[in-house]
């Protein structure tokens, strides 16, 4: 009977070697040690007011997958954070401002204001943002002009208005748009036409005409806008 030998999960040596003179090479370990630190550093400050963080490893591409992922823990970086329900300020925010590989965002009933989305505009790659139910408006629009890669963006409850959808324009990426509970009106939504991938709107209870909706609806026949008229 041949006896079967299980393969080693340990790298070999000469694997890890090459990893340290590729790191060392160039300043590649600061590179490396400076996205850790600041990710180490939100983690920790999210936990400390109680909130949760996911995140994994992101193996750079000249790491071969014979590395198991327990070498690579410098490599972990966040890439959802929940901080809604919390009483946090402006300043929890600038922990974030360094976690390039955020794609998702939780803030709905907080007490961020405008200044606390400054900390996020360098936040490319996120995908989803929540900040229902906040002081959020026009002002703090302004520093998200920048997330071209956002596919959600919740607003519901804030204190947005027509002014602050023009800096939407350019998030060609959108997907999903709650506006519900917004100073918001037809004048705004002419900002919104040239969103084409957008799929899902809510603009209940806003300011928003049936004239307005069905401008729109040209604009983007693919997607579903749930409204509500104005109450007059």
């Amino acid at each position: 009977m041949t006896k079967t030998t299980n393969k080693s999960r340990l790298p070999r040596t000469g694997t890890l070697v090459l990893i340290a003179v590729v790191l060392l090479v160039g300043g590649g370990a600061f590179m490396v040690w400076l996205p850790y630190y600041r990710n180490q550093t939100a983690m920790a400050e999210v936990k400390r007011i109680g909130r949760s963080t996911d995140s994994r490893i992101i193996r750079p591409f000249w790491i071969p997958n014979t590395v198991d992922d327990e070498y690579l823990v410098v490599f972990k970086r966040v890439e959802r954070v929940n901080l809604s329900e919390t009483h946090l300020s402006d300043v929890v925010l600038k922990h974030l401002d360094g976690l390039t590989q955020l794609k998702q965002l939780r803030l709905t009933d907080s007490n961020i204001t405008d200044a606390g989305l400054e900390h996020l505009s360098g936040l490319t790659n996120l995908g989803w943002l929540y900040v229902n139910n906040t002081q959020i408006g026009d002002a703090g629009l302004e520093h998200l002009g920048s997330l071209t890669n956002l596919k959600s963006l919740h607003l519901g409850n804030t204190l947005v208005s027509d002014v602050g959808l023009e800096q939407l324009r350019d998030l060609t990426q959108l997907r999903e748009l709650v506006l519900k509970i917004t100073q918001v009106s037809d004048a705004g939504l002419v900002h919104l036409h040239r969103l084409t991938s957008l799929k899902a709107l809510s603009v209940q209870n806003t300011q928003v005409t049936k004239s307005g909706i069905e401008k729109l609806q040209k604009a983007l026949p693919d997607c579903y806008i749930n409204w509500t008229p104005p109450i007059e």
